[in-house]
């Protein structure tokens, strides 16, 4: 892996990422409704109920070594063994180093399982995060065309309250960059393909 870009460059690709990620999350709640099956359930996720937030399901699935958990709240992945994960909670609108071992109960995120903003960690440890969003974006892609992710953009975009963000093929590559080199990167709202 590459040397990451300089400290003032790290805030703004830090929000980039959120930005995608609340557009990603609601991509997969439209995976889950979709008309022949909850696409989370074919790719492997087991489904259950959300142990904080009522009326809400937690999707998990194992991958690399932890744990991708889905929830409407948040998303990340969790070590197996314990140590740092990658965390994205909606209501805070950030990503961050989960200090907490094991995925946490959505709703419940205390101060001090959530690491300081550090680029570099948070980068290390959101990189099988990544890896799955990447991989499931093309099961998706391979199973349904990439129409399927235009169209779930273009619902997106028609919410009153949405913050569009990248199309779907041009987050994809981001996303990918950011993965293999961020200081290549550009900001999302500068990313051409």
């Amino acid at each position: 892996m590459n040397a990451l870009p300089t400290t003032s460059r790290l805030g703004g690709l830090l929000r980039d990422l959120t930005a995608g990620l609340k557009q990603q999350m609601f991509f997969w709640g439209k995976d889950v409704v979709h008309p022949d099956g909850n696409l989370l359930v074919r790719q492997g996720f087991s489904k259950s109920p959300s142990a904080g937030l009522q009326g809400t399901s937690c999707y998990g699935l194992d991958w690399q070594g932890g744990r991708i958990e889905l929830h409407g709240a948040c998303a990340g992945w969790y070590p197996r063994e314990g140590g740092e994960g990658f965390i994205f909670i909606r209501p805070l609108g950030k990503c961050h180093v989960w200090l907490g071992g094991s995925a946490p109960v959505p709703g419940e995120w205390p101060a001090d399982l959530i690491a300081p903003t550090d680029f570099e960690k948070l980068h290390a440890c959101a990189g099988p995060f990544l890896d799955w969003w990447l991989q499931s974006e093309r099961w998706i892609d391979d199973l349904l065309g990439p129409s399927y992710r235009t169209n779930c953009f273009r619902h997106f975009k028609k919410l009153p309250k949405s913050k569009p963000w990248l199309p779907p093929a041009d987050a994809l590559r981001w996303v990918a960059q950011l993965r293999d080199d961020p200081r290549l990167v550009a900001r999302a709202k500068r990313f051409a393909a």
